[in-house]
């Protein structure tokens, strides 16, 4: 697993509806960490650096709330996705879609099929002006899975 670096900015906050632009580091920091965790006006995300292209996305999974960061990431038939340390879920790097393999309980023979649970983790926008990269939070107000570990319904860490 590469190194991991973890920066904070912002001020706390229960929306994810900020469309500022914030800044979380330099080009070269972020490539060089390839997952870096922060904190943009109160919201944990994770910045991934893969194959050329910087994604951000909440830093809890959907699922049961774990550190993606951690996790490892994978091609699934052709999709780029962070695998979750916790449950091993699967959640595309550029849509936040979570993919499963379904299989046929009527035909044990037939061979597993990659499947979509849609949206499961809420993305963010990244810029890079120059050598500086900026993260706007997603603006849109569609309910996402991931949202549930920005609630006020869990105690935060």
């Amino acid at each position: 697993m590469s190194e991991l670096s973890e920066r904070t900015k912002g001020l706390p906050s229960e929306e994810c509806s900020s469309s500022e632009s914030v800044f979380v580091g330099y080009r070269q920091e972020l490539v060089r960490n390839r997952k870096t965790k922060y904190n943009v006006n109160g919201r944990d995300i994770v910045i991934f650096y893969h194959n050329g292209n910087f994604h951000a996305m909440d830093q809890r999974c959907y699922h049961a709330g774990g550190p993606l960061e951690k996790g490892d990431i994978e091609d699934i038939s052709g999709r780029w996705c962070i695998i979750c340390p916790y449950h091993k879920q699967k959640i595309t790097l550029d849509t936040g879609e979570g993919l499963h393999f379904s299989i046929d309980p009527k035909n044990l023979k037939k061979p597993p099929k990659l499947c979509s649970k849609g949206a499961v983790q809420r993305i963010h926008q990244v810029q890079v002006k120059e050598d500086k990269v900026f993260v706007t939070l997603s603006s849109t107000t569609q309910y996402i899975p991931s949202d549930f570990y920005y609630s006020k319904k869990i105690e935060k860490d």
